[in-house]
């Protein structure tokens, strides 16, 4: 089968290798769509795959057609799936206490797309207990969106959201403006979300889930926004993972205001924690979703009572992927989520 590997930094290899073959237990997918994730951006700047595995096959966010069904006796050739790219060993403690997102095994675990072969390439073997038939109200593009919905999920009910709350999102990539539309089905009495690029200003006010956008680098923001709440924000949500982005959103919470950090840096960071402990702020962090998220953001995606479409602005074929990585890395790109679709 034909596979994208990532064999340096920036550096993506179309190679042909051996489809996964039957085992009598995994699932075996043929891909039809695999979005590309910022952590996948974040391989390709690297070349190294998480734990820094080399020769990686990146993608997590895919969907596809069950070509073999494993143990399954509830599929068969031609189901359309998904799946969720977790490998959780559940003996550990964290698993035992059902946070299989947080495996502390997970860096010896093979996970789909992170430190395993994932789905950018033509078929993908999936454990599974983790492969989710796909309602028929569901499109590839839709399922390839399901991965990141669950992660935005998981930061929203973290944080405790709930109607009343005053929210901003911090950076309005994929990842947050998922949060946002997440806050505004919790009911929040306002939501806004700052971003300094101009073109993912405009694309956060036209998806309707933001009642504001801010500009940080404007000098009158912070005395703009206090205005604006009232004394600041109940909630933040950092997707950035910057230094400027968390101390941004340690600014902005009202005293005892919760800031969740969803976004992932893999550097030392400088944190003014003054700012937190005037205010007693509760922080707190997240890591991928539990199963249960991962079948809501499924459910609500099929009644469509999330848009997630909106958010995929181009597609690619595999051969092209690498011309997707450079565009998006680039800062200039006017292009949102891009999301691989294989050739039929």
């Amino acid at each position: 089968m034909k596979a994208l590997k990532l064999t340096g930094s920036r550096h993506l290899e179309l190679v042909e290798i051996q489809a996964p073959e039957p085992d009598g237990r995994n699932v075996i997918i043929r891909v039809s769509a695999c979005g590309i994730c910022g952590s996948d951006l974040h391989y390709w700047h690297t070349g190294l795959g998480m734990g820094g595995v080399h020769d990686l096959i990146m993608g997590h966010e895919f969907a596809g057609i069950v070509t073999d069904p494993g143990n399954r006796d509830d599929l068969v050739k031609g189901d359309r799936v998904t799946a969720l790219p977790l490998d959780p060993c559940g003996g550990c403690t964290a698993c035992q206490a059902g946070h299989v997102n947080i495996c502390s095994k997970a860096l010896k675990r093979s996970i789909p797309g992170n430190n395993g072969p994932g789905g950018f390439a033509e078929f993908v073997k999936i454990r599974p207990d983790m492969v989710r038939k796909l309602p028929a109200s569901i499109n590839d593009v839709q399922a390839a969106m399901i991965e990141p919905a669950a992660v935005a999920l998981h930061c929203i009910r973290t944080a405790g959201i709930g109607p009343g709350d005053k929210v901003m999102i911090s950076g309005g990539g994929p990842i947050g403006l998922l949060c946002a539309a997440w806050t505004k089905i919790s009911g929040v009495s306002f939501v806004a979300l700052t971003e300094i690029n101009g073109f993912r200003q405009d694309f956060a006010r036209q998806t309707g889930h933001v009642d504001e956008v801010f500009d940080p680098s404007d000098p009158n923001f912070a005395a703009q926004t206090m205005k604006t709440t009232q004394g600041g924000f109940d909630v933040v949500i950092e997707t950035s993972a910057s230094d400027a982005g968390i101390n941004l959103g340690l600014r902005m919470l009202r005293p005892k205001g919760r800031l969740v950090l969803a976004g992932i840096n893999a550097h030392t960071q400088a944190i003014l924690t003054i700012m937190a402990a005037v205010r007693e702020i509760t922080q707190t962090s997240v890591m991928g979703y539990l199963p249960e998220e991962f079948d809501t953001a499924m459910d609500y995606i099929a009644q469509k009572r999330i848009k997630v479409e909106k958010l995929v602005t181009g597609t690619t074929n595999l051969a092209s992927l690498g011309s997707a990585f450079e565009k998006l890395a680039s800062g200039t790109s006017r292009e949102m989520k891009i999301v691989y679709r294989a050739e039929t």
